[in-house]
């Protein structure tokens, strides 16, 4: 029986193993009105005039030949405040290992790029459909937003 590769970058994940996007999901959309919030003239938060604060978390899970990853986007206006977790996917060849700073590269590098869009139109369908204006996220390069490797 071969030994389980070790895989030390993207570039292994992709090419060794040879990963493939399977699935893409959401795991959680919501959207609340912020209480005694102050209210906006005629407009409601236009979606370029409106300051949002944005976090996100990263999770990951590695087994056999899949691995996953799980983002949570938390966002915070004056009127509202929503979250939005998206999963990824990935089904490689092989079974493989991996080297503890290679999930949270690969999350930022690949996964988030393939999950960005999806988080960009839930946004702007709930806050379209709970405020009256969609909110656009501007749009992101890869390597632009980065997480920490779990050690």
């Amino acid at each position: 029986m071969s030994e389980t590769p070790l895989l030390t970058s993207i570039d292994e994940m992709l090419e060794t193993a040879q990963l493939q996007l399977a699935d893409i999901r959401f795991d959680h959309m919501s959207i609340d009105l912020v209480e005694n919030a102050p209210q906006a003239g005629g407009d409601l938060e236009g979606s370029e005039s409106t300051p949002i604060e944005i976090n996100c978390m990263l999770g990951t899970r590695h087994e056999g030949k899949r691995f996953g990853t799980r983002f949570e986007f938390q966002f915070k206006a004056t009127q509202w405040q929503a979250v939005i977790a998206v999963i990824t996917y990935y089904e490689g060849c092989q079974e493989f290992a991996l080297a503890p700073e290679v999930p949270a590269d690969f999350a930022s590098r690949v996964a988030l790029m393939a999950a960005f869009p999806y988080v960009r139109e839930a946004l702007s369908d709930l806050t379209t459909r709970v405020t009256g204006t969609a909110v656009l996220l501007p749009l992101i390069r890869p390597g632009q937003i980065t997480f920490a490797p779990n050690m």
